[in-house]
């Protein structure tokens, strides 16, 4: 097969000749769905046929034309994707934007080996086809020869090198995954609230209460399987083009994560996690919907390969401190639980006494800081300092500090952050006429950190 770095950088390429197949049954099925639904008591074997020579050579027409009218090309700067058949789109979608790039094989596109290729972008959240960021059919071949192709393009390197080698980080086995789905509180209490429902059946007899514990029922199951079959022999391995994550039993993804994308990282741990040890890793990524890095995986085994995304880090080292102790009133419970630190690299901030949750930034990935005081806040001299970066699941707050303090550890993740892309300082409090404190003197390790002239340039 020809390589892609190869083949003329001006020549358009369509879609894999399948692709009007695939297509055209998802309309089928969509339309059928909507007439069964609500015609389900009048429907007939007549009624089926007519349907069926009705949508079947419409939906052929509707594939071959989504087909003969999408065309993409390569260049050395973006690719080009060109859709429509009445109202011509085109888009040029810049590689220096790419920050990851997907190869997906939904169960129908898997059996006739297609693949879809994603990619997503910083900004963008919209990652259907409709968006220009989506290939919908390509061979498995070609997607990943295109995906090694647009990496290396947009690292820079020769196009025509083929898709870099990796090497394996972390495996989740299959036993694992399905052990840490049952340790988990959700399918329990979904099972609770059942067996409140149908214990008054088992009771009286009556077939109202099976009915109600219906719902609850297929929640869990769906909840527990979706989880098992998107975590299914779930692999991280690190390439020279960047992270790659693999996994799924019905659908399979292969995801790529360039370099340097991982904005911000989070180890969540339920309660029933707590015995064997095992954390849930989420991060943050520019333009990506998917932050799922690890579903499961013993802490130290997390936080190898944490500190593999993030060199030069070694979080058992960042000292983690308390907020003060007058914060034990607002929050009795979890006060102790409640922490925050900083080194030379990353801010990182624990909370959670039965969820527990370690939350991870970079300093130059922090694009905006919030010195927040609510009114109780305020009359305990305390603050919240949020530190903001590219959206996701992972929010970094240090809770419950010193207001003095509070303002110190913004005033210094500004300065680390300046060299950062879009780092701001922003200080918001309920009452504007209030003055930031007096920045004179640092009473907080903490804060001595933080602080620039306390510590290594960021």
């Amino acid at each position: 097969m020809t390589s892609a770095g190869s083949e003329p950088a001006d020549e358009y390429h369509h879609l894999h000749p399948l692709t009007p197949l695939l297509r055209g049954w998802l309309l089928v099925g969509a339309v059928a769905a909507s007439v069964l639904r609500n015609f389900v008591e009048e429907i007939s074997a007549r009624g089926v046929l007519i349907t069926l020579l009705l949508l079947l050579p419409t939906a052929s027409a509707y594939g071959y034309c989504a087909w003969r009218f999408t065309r993409y090309r390569v260049n050395a700067e973006s690719i080009r994707l060109e859709t429509g058949l009445l109202f011509k789109r085109f888009r040029d979608v810049r590689l220096d934007r790419i920050q990851a790039v997907e190869i997906a094989q939904p169960l129908l596109a898997r059996a006739a080996g297609l693949a879809v290729l994603r990619l997503d972008l910083g900004g963008a959240h919209d990652g259907d086809e409709e968006s220009g960021t989506s290939l919908s059919y390509l061979s498995l071949e070609r997607a990943r020869t295109l995906r090694a192709e647009l990496l290396a393009r947009a690292a820079g390197v020769a196009p025509d090198i083929g898709e870099a080698p990796e090497r394996p980080l972390t495996v989740v086995p299959p036993g694992r995954l399905a052990a840490s789905i049952a340790l988990s509180p959700a399918p329990w209490l979904a099972l609770a609230a059942a067996f409140v429902l149908i214990t008054p059946a088992l009771l009286t007899g009556t077939f109202a209460g099976f009915v109600a514990v219906t719902p609850a029922l297929v929640g869990v199951w769906r909840t527990s399987f979706r989880r098992f079959a998107s975590g299914y022999h779930f692999t991280v391995s690190e390439s020279p083009d960047g992270l790659r994550v693999r996994g799924g039993l019905l659908n399979r993804a292969h995801h790529t994560v360039p370099h340097g994308r991982v904005q911000a990282i989070r180890l969540r741990s339920s309660p029933l996690w707590r015995w064997p040890g095992w954390v849930e890793v989420q991060i943050n990524v520019a333009g990506e919907a998917r932050s799922m890095l690890l579903p499961v995986a013993p802490r130290a085994q997390a936080v190898a390969l944490i500190e593999r995304l993030l060199p030069k880090v070694d979080l058992g080292a960042v000292a983690m401190l308390p907020p003060p102790g007058r914060a034990r009133l607002l929050a009795p419970l979890r006060w102790h639980h409640i922490r925050c630190g900083a080194d030379d690299q990353v801010f990182v901030t624990q909370s959670g006494r039965l969820w527990q949750r370690t939350e991870i930034v970079p300093h130059l990935k922090v694009q905006s800081i919030q010195v927040v005081q609510q009114p109780l806040h305020r009359v305990l001299r305390l603050a919240d300092v949020h530190l903001d970066c590219t959206g996701g699941p992972v929010r970094i707050r240090a809770g419950l500090r010193d207001v003095q303090e509070a303002y110190r550890i913004a005033a210094g993740q500004a300065e680390r952050s300046r060299l950062g892309p879009h780092a701001t300082l922003t200080a918001r409090t309920d009452r504007s006429d209030d003055p930031p404190p007096a920045q004179t003197e640092y009473d907080s390790p903490l804060a001595a950190v933080c602080a620039p002239e306390y510590g290594p340039a960021g």
